[in-house]
């Protein structure tokens, strides 16, 4: 079976910035091959040669997935309101305000305040707003990191959902033949469903965020703090990564062994069907035909997730082969490189600044030579942080630019920007970049190393994530596109979103779409389009409340007992 990209997975938050300011990280991805060996077929979608029209409808449907669902909620609870707003103006005590002449009165804080327990099911956009919270909020320094997390995480649900919608050719070159021009398939337009581009960024956004509050301190020459940081990181990087994958995998583990999972494959398709092992009267590979008991599942899935949260393995790769959801094979990829990055904080926090990017440099050119490119990643989100300490310094107001520098600083930061992205949608090698038109050269001049230890795919890639990062941070235009309310809501549910987005997409996302396509129809173009876009409708939905859900309850907890255990545990100083 030729092997897939290992870089199709999503980030998770990252704690960074004072102690004050925490999100969090954590990256999950998948390797497309652990679903399907079959990596041709032969058609974007039954009956279908062009596609253009239907991608072109697809592809605005998630960005409008939260919009839709707040305008849905505003018209199903409108006669709800109109009652409320009668039962208040008969009994105006029920309000603390003077709610008079005949506006529409603010019902929903006191109907969000009598919902007790059960307020915790309401969207976290949907909550009404805190009149105690100070009106001037800023944002922290690097919230245009979550941002930058959050639509990568988008885009890498949507690849995940391409494989179960459509065929592998969508992720083929541009050019490759005479039929491969789709739109989808082009520059740039193409990163929308791509994973591997999306992974490469947020290695570099945690390596970004895990360094800037002990860069911060060093610079502020308190390096006492500095080790302090790196610690105390250190304590709890292992709860922060794996607490909520563990507990979402054993809730997998039950939907399998209930049956929950859709196992009826779904036709010319990348990924037709995803099932763990077990469930239902399925034997767990122990060559018995009694059938599987709830504790055979429950025994069966224990050790796949020792295995994935496993601090001292060796193998890198060992989340590829996870059985409850291979989207998470980077967990343990960023669990490592986290540990190698705080010994390099450890180990150069004294050292002066200029001289220690130096040696940062030389590591990121010594990893990315011999085709670590995980770890490349890592140290250039480390030294692209350092930068700018030492350009901006630790109040971040850096140099005042003037002249030519500031006239062409903001156009010269787009450029780089788009050249960044058309470099990051580089197809894969066995998605046919050697024979695509404007990425040939690029692929000529990969390294004979990486070439010889099949890492092609992971050298223009980790370049271009890193420079663009760097770009970013160089740019505040480009800064503000990030930390928009949109990019910084999907930061914040990101790590959530990719947690349960593969048991939510193979169980209720994979029933439906075969039940809507069975109305719909689709013996035309037109009929595929509105079965996708009436499954989009439901889908994203559904999964952004469950991720906000998470995000708000199991995500919050992880990151609260890793404090509480490192606060509770560690010897004060006299």
């Amino acid at each position: 079976m030729a092997s897939r990209t290992e870089y199709s997975r999503v980030p998770a938050d990252e704690e960074h910035g004072d102690s004050s300011s925490s999100s969090s990280s954590g990256s999950s991805g998948h390797r497309i091959d652990a679903f399907s060996g079959d990596h041709e077929k032969p058609a974007l979608m039954p009956h279908y040669s062009s596609p253009n029209n239907l991608l072109g409808t697809v592809l605005a449907v998630p960005m409008l997935a939260v919009r839709t669902v707040y305008l849905c909620w505003l018209l199903a609870s409108n006669p709800f309101r109109k009652a409320v707003h009668r039962i208040r103006v008969r009994r105006p005590s029920w309000s603390n305000s003077s709610s008079s002449g005949g506006g529409s009165p603010e019902w929903w804080p006191e109907m969000y305040g009598r919902m007790g327990e059960f307020a915790v099911l309401v969207p976290s956009f949907l909550k009404p707003a805190d009149k105690n919270a100070p009106s001037d909020r800023r944002l922290h320094p690097t919230a245009w990191l979550d941002g930058m997390r959050g639509v990568a995480a988008l885009f890498v649900v949507m690849c995940h959902s391409s494989v179960l919608c459509f065929n592998w050719h969508i992720h083929n070159g541009w050019g490759i033949s005479d039929t491969e021009h789709w739109f989808i398939q082009l520059p740039i337009i193409r990163l929308v469903v791509s994973g591997p581009p999306q992974v490469a960024i947020f290695f570099v956004v945690s390596g970004y965020a895990l360094s800037y509050k002990p860069l911060k301190l060093s610079h502020m020459r308190r390096f006492a703090d500095a080790y302090e940081a790196v610690g105390s990181a250190t304590f709890r990087r292992w709860p922060r990564l794996f607490f909520m994958p563990v507990l979402l995998t054993f809730v997998a583990a039950n939907m399998n062994y209930f049956g929950l999972f859709d196992v009826q494959g779904w036709k010319s398709v990348a990924i037709p069907k995803f099932q763990p092992p077990g469930g239902g009267d399925i034997t767990i590979n122990n060559g018995n035909n009694d059938g599987t008991t709830y504790w055979k599942q429950i025994a069966h899935w224990w050790p796949t997730a020792i295995m994935i949260t496993d601090p001292f393995s060796k193998n890198l790769k060992r989340g590829g082969s996870y059985p409850y959801d291979p989207f998470q094979w980077t967990l343990p990829v960023e669990f490592d490189c986290s540990i190698a990055l705080f010994g390099c904080q450890m180990a150069f926090n004294r050292i002066r600044p200029r001289v220690r990017l130096a040696f940062m440099i030389g590591l990121a050119v010594y990893t990315m030579k011999y085709t670590y490119w995980q770890m490349f990643l890592f140290i250039m989100g480390m030294i692209v942080c350092d930068i700018n300490f030492i350009i901006d310094g630790v109040s971040g107001a850096g140099p005042t630019v003037t002249g030519r520098m500031a006239r062409y600083r903001t156009p010269i930061g787009i450029a780089c920007f788009v050249m960044c992205l058309y470099v990051l949608a580089i197809p894969e090698t066995i998605r046919g970049a050697v024979g695509t038109p404007g990425y040939m050269t690029l692929i000529a001049m990969v390294p004979k190393l990486h070439h010889q230890r099949r890492m092609v795919d992971h050298f223009w890639v980790p370049i271009a994530a890193s420079l663009l990062v760097l770009t970013v941070d160089r740019t505040p235009v480009l800064q503000s596109i990030f930390k928009h309310p949109l990019p910084q809501y999907l930061g914040k549910i990101s790590y959530s979103m990719y947690l349960l987005h593969g048991s939510t997409l193979f169980s209720i996302g994979h029933w439906y779409l075969r039940h809507i396509m069975a109305v719909t129809g689709v013996t035309t173009q037109l009929q595929y389009a509105c079965g996708i876009v009436l499954w989009a409708l439901v889908f994203w939905p559904t999964l952004i409340f469950w991720a906000d859900l998470a995000s708000r309850t199991l995500d919050a907890w992880s990151l609260k007992l890793g404090r509480m255990m490192y606060d509770g545990l560690v010897c004060k100083e006299d």
